[in-house]
């Protein structure tokens, strides 16, 4: 899958591993962001440690979560357990990320977003749309879905760190 290709590609600059030594960590940061109208809903990056940032949109009460708004952020706490729980995830994704581009069954003005893998100096990125409803795209939504879910979900356990206001 993605992840394995991405891995043995990246192998090649990394020091071999003993065996009394685990393997590295797939990527050193994995990063997601979903917009809607041309803003951010949700963002956030986890290292392998699983600490990182979670931000997400805060619309006021009865509003539409489209349109710009302030950005409540939340410290992801380290725990390598939750960063492997991720990385399974998205082992699940296809070799080759389909192409919103090329869809056949489409729907406008669906969130979107980007998924970004790094490892050392090379960054891999795998752009969205969730307005695709293709059988393959849909597979890989759910994937991303899935991700972001379960980083929504440790993100949102934990305080707000800060409030960015609206641009």
């Amino acid at each position: 899958m993605l992840a394995a290709s991405l891995l043995v590609m990246s192998c090649s600059h990394a020091s071999a591993s003993t065996p009394e030594s685990p393997p590295p960590p797939p990527w050193d940061m994995i990063s997601f962001t979903m917009n809607s109208w041309g803003a951010p809903l949700t963002i956030w990056n986890i290292l392998p440690d699983g600490s990182g940032g979670f931000a997400e949109a805060v619309h006021e009460e009865g509003a539409p979560p489209i349109g710009p708004a302030p950005m409540a952020w939340h410290e992801l706490p380290a725990d390598a357990g939750q960063y492997a729980k991720l990385v399974a995830i998205l082992d699940r994704l296809p070799e080759v990320a389909p192409d919103a581009g090329v869809c056949v069954n489409f729907m406008t003005d669906a969130p979107y977003g980007t998924l970004r893998l790094t490892r050392g100096a090379t960054t891999t990125e795998i752009a969205w749309n969730s307005g695709c409803m293709d059988d393959d795209y849909v597979a890989f939504m759910s994937v991303l879905g899935d991700a972001n879910n379960l980083v929504g979900e440790i993100g949102k356990a934990q305080p707000v760190s800060r409030t960015d206001p609206v641009p």
